[in-house]
């Protein structure tokens, strides 16, 4: 949302390149606009957005005199903002694929007549191999992920790629993400495509970029658009003149970053970090700190401008008792733990505590470092006082803490619910926590226990751990034991690990139990027929693979010719389960009918072989916490404890009542007449119901009669597996009821996979 007062400004750096104040004559300005929204991959790196963004700088352009023939669009909008696009582009747009942009920047390029070229690119953005920022191509798919080269992109408005003459300036704004992916997708990133070899031929040339986040950080979307594009046309249009002359972006820069140093003050969970590159007409260079020194770095009440003079306090005694060169020592090693500029060649103790305030975790980490530098040296518990005081809890390293936010990133929704029950099981009067890693982390981070008890952080780990060994659970582990030793609670920690240890042993559950399923999405269908696309992972505690990934559309038969294949590799008969994720009006295809081994000797189904079970998330995200809500009773429940819902309650409305009063129920047998179960079928999962039993062919009291006896009075857990040995019965009796009985389990621990970290731009 655009902040409604105005942002206070921050302090330009004295390298900067001068003022841009004189008339300009937008006529001879040319731009190039790239938004980017809908890629090859699933549905899950679709990014609402860009276009929107692209619109509202094309709008600004537009006003300010350029031509509508100069500004070239290039987009992959999603089909719900292609009219938008349309109205605010009359002259049309191309799109943004690979081979339309490398077009664009190779070729077209080298033919303006202008003064001024404005590029701006929005979308989804990686850190690839080496550190490279990939600014993603609509042509990237989720095993493959192709971009261009940001840097590149920047070497290129100095080359031959550029008229020789003319285009004085170049104003660049990339937002998107330049955060690294996790461990077990990273290998899918591509090295981003480079544009052009050539050398940088015109020194002369001003380039002015701006950039939505820092390396390793996220550029946040808001409210159908870019935080960073929204702040940036904000403080464009508030440097709009009357005599014609091209704004000051120095001043605009300024306002930039003022207005997110105000975020980040206001919201401790708000970390996007916008940065500069400038070169100016004599070709030097300069890139101030990543996130500007703010005014609230010298805290106005007395409590905290007290807490920070005792840090420069200690900070003044740890430089001095490290050798010589002991502040130089420390700036070079923060650089690299802060991916920042230090505020001087030489900082004081003074400058250094206030660059350490305006960095996450800064402080613990500046304490950390400069003790590493003193034999024996100590942070005493006044400074750590402080600290806590001036950073909102925070006691982990910078380094830690990412290293801490990525073994998480590496659990599934289902293993982070895990973690979440092991902290409220050490915590009991822990409320609801949330599943994103880093909120996690920095939840259980701030519950700070009495001094000299080991923080809350590590006891969570260390009871998850201890029930969870592999694959994180061990590397959980190291990493709580060398924070113990860095606050000197080792023997708190071994202590209790040893506790852990003693109560994994004693219920039995020294490792998680071996979950092994296969999962397969079915996209509705297409056209008049019964063609779909699909895909299939499959999913192991160890990790998960991407087995199939089928983008033309296929017939029922073809796709359960290829289920069969890739399930002959890699499932296991009666222990693998098979869930197939559809959309409601598919819950009743037959899909543990389908034929398995066509050519071998025996004739086999796929509910016979392997516990078959359908999901549907639709309707549920609204309600999700009625969802899990619901989910932690099957635990405990047996099959008598699903409700039955009358058979004659046939309309969304009726059923959608009944179960209203119904709020602890683990699930619902249905013996509705089939013309009406798609209602019924809406209603539960509005409502959260996470387990469905119903029968196929039987409806109202013959459905009632068989389901009785099917479903027995064992353990609700149990019921998917059993479910496979009453199909497995009616191989020889055709008319065995559990043929035809069909079970929605929805687990909403156990989601589909996630394709790639590919939420933020």
């Amino acid at each position: 949302m655009r902040a409604a007062e105005t942002a206070p400004a921050a302090p330009t750096t004295s390298a900067a390149p001068a003022p841009v104040v004189a008339p300009h004559d937008w006529r001879r300005t040319h731009a190039v606009l790239v938004a980017v929204e809908s890629y090859r991959g699933s549905e899950d790196s679709e990014l609402d957005g860009p276009v929107q963004d692209a619109i509202g700088m094309h709008r600004w352009l537009t006003r300010q005199g350029v031509p509508p023939e100069n500004i070239h669009v290039l987009a992959s909008p999603l089909e719900r903002n292609r009219a938008a696009l349309d109205a605010a582009v009359p002259g049309g747009y191309r799109t943004a694929d690979r081979a339309d942009v490398r077009r664009v920047f190779r070729d077209e390029l080298r033919r303006i007549d202008s003064d001024w070229l404005w590029v701006y690119w929005a979308g989804h953005g990686v850190q690839a191999r080496g550190g490279r920022w990939s600014l993603l191509y609509p042509d990237t798919r989720d095993t493959d992920l192709l971009g261009l080269d940001a840097d590149n992109l920047i070497h290129l408005m100095r080359t031959e790629c550029l008229p020789g003459r003319g285009v004085d300036r170049v104003t660049i704004v990339i937002d998107a993400c330049r955060q690294a992916l996790p461990a077990r997708t990273h290998p899918q990133a591509a090295v981003p495509e480079e544009l052009t070899e050539a050398t940088q031929s015109n020194h002369d040339r001003q380039i002015f970029v701006m950039r939505a986040s820092q390396a390793g950080a996220v550029a946040k979307n808001q409210d159908g658009g870019g935080v960073f594009t929204t702040v940036l046309l904000d403080q464009l249009m508030a440097a709009e003149g009357d005599d014609g002359a091209g704004p000051d972006l120095d001043r605009v820069w300024s306002g930039v970053a003022g207005e997110f140093d105000r975020r980040r003050s206001d919201d401790a969970h708000f970390r996007q970090i916008p940065t500069l590159y400038a070169v100016n007409w004599r070709g030097d260079a300069t890139e101030p700190p990543a996130r500007p020194v703010r005014a609230s770095s010298a805290p106005g009440t007395p409590e905290r401008t007290l807490a920070r003079d005792k840090l420069i306090l200690e900070t003044t005694g740890l430089l001095e008792a490290g050798q010589g060169g002991a502040a130089a020592t420390a700036t070079v090693v923060l650089c690299d733990a802060y991916a920042s500029v230090p505020p001087g060649p030489l900082p004081s103790a003074a400058d250094l505590v206030d660059w350490a305030l305006d960095q996450p975790h800064g402080v613990p980490t500046l304490l950390h470092v400069l003790a590493g530098q003193v034999p024996g040296a100590s942070v005493s518990a006044t400074a750590w006082e402080a600290c806590r005081l001036l950073q909102d809890g925070q006691w982990l390293t910078g380094p830690e803490h990412g290293e801490l936010v990525g073994l998480l990133e590496e659990l599934d929704a289902r293993a982070r619910g895990d973690f979440a029950g092991a902290a409220r099981t050490e915590i009991p009067s822990l409320g609801p926590l949330p599943t994103e890693p880093g909120a996690l982390a920095d939840a259980l981070e701030k519950l700070l226990p009495r001094e000299h008890q080991l923080p809350q952080l590590l006891r969570a780990v260390e009871r998850y751990a201890a029930f969870h060994r592999e694959p994180v659970g061990n590397r959980l582990r190291d990493w709580s034991s060398r924070c113990a030793v860095r606050i000197g609670l080792e023997a708190a920690l071994l202590d209790r690990r040893g506790d852990a240890d003693d109560t994994a042993e004693r219920t039995g559950a020294k490792s998680a139990p071996v979950d092994e399923r296969v999962q397969i999405r079915l996209h509705p269908p297409t056209g008049s027929g019964q063609r779909r696309r699909y895909e299939v992972w499959a999913r192991r505690d160890a990790g998960t693979e991407s087995l199939a990934k089928v983008d033309t559309p296929a017939s029922l038969a073809e796709i359960q010719r290829g289920v069969d294949e890739l399930l002959s590799g890699h499932a296991r008969t009666n222990d693998t389960v098979v869930e197939f994720f559809v959309a409601a009006k598919d819950l009743e295809l037959d899909f543990h009918c389908w034929e398995l081994g066509a050519a071998g000797p025996v004739r086999r189904f796929l509910g016979t072989d392997f516990p078959v079970v359908v999901r549907c998330v639709e309707f549920r995200e609204e309600r999700r916490h009625l969802w899990e809500r619901k989910w932690d009773r099957v635990a405990s429940a047996g099959t008598g404890d699903l409700h039955w819902l009358p058979g004659h309650m046939e309309a969304t409305r009726k059923v959608y009542g009944d179960l209203q009063h119904q709020e602890d129920i683990p699930g619902v047998v249905m013996t509705t007449p089939r013309r009406a179960r798609q209602e019924v079928f809406t209603a539960c999962l509005f409502l959260g119901v996470p387990v469905l039993v119903w029968h196929n062919e039987r409806e109202l009291t013959e459905a009632e009669h068989e389901l009785k006896a099917l479903l027995g009075t064992e353990r609700l857990t149990a019921f998917p597996g059993r479910l496979r040995t009453l199909r497995a019965a009616s191989e020889s009796d055709e008319n065995h009821p559990g043929r035809h009985l069909a079970l929605l389990w929805d687990d909403p621990h156990r989601p589909l996979p996630e394709q790639l970290d590919l939420s933020a731009p």
